[in-house]
């Protein structure tokens, strides 16, 4: 990594994000269906400081970008899921929670936005497998 980054600014937005989703509890049973980005019709977009996050923690399985699929799915299951980006995070599979989901995640956004302005940490947004590639290349 080029920038130097203090992870634990980034755990504790994790960690209160958490603690927000579940006291709404959208639900999850870790199915991995929002992972495949076909199927579901979204893109997983993230910024360099989640993906330098990522990347700090795992390794990067071989994967081509043109996939649609997270390539951290393994037989169904979030292999990242202590490490997975703010629009993992926040992506619910239950419709009643859209509205929600949005306004969350537009929150969070700005928070961890504001952490790589004020740490003057590059600022990429992207899709995540993009970013990925460019780190493998």
């Amino acid at each position: 990594m080029d920038n130097y980054l203090d992870n634990m600014d980034l755990v504790q937005v994790y960690k209160k994000l958490d603690l927000e989703l579940s006291k709404i509890n959208p639900g999850c049973d870790a199915c991995g269906t929002c992972c495949h980005f076909d199927k579901y019709g979204h893109e997983l977009y993230a910024s360099t400081i989640e993906v330098d996050y990522i990347l700090e923690n795992v390794e990067i399985p071989p994967f081509n970008p043109d996939q649609r699929t997270c390539p951290f799915l393994v037989e169904g299951k979030c292999t990242i899921r202590d490490y997975r980006a703010l629009g993992c995070r926040v992506f619910f599979c239950n419709p009643d929670y859209k509205d929600t989901s949005y306004e969350i995640y537009d929150r969070y956004y700005k928070i961890i936005k504001g952490i790589a302005d004020r740490k003057q940490i590059e600022w990429r947004y992207a899709p995540m497998t993009e970013l990925l590639a460019m780190q493998k290349a």
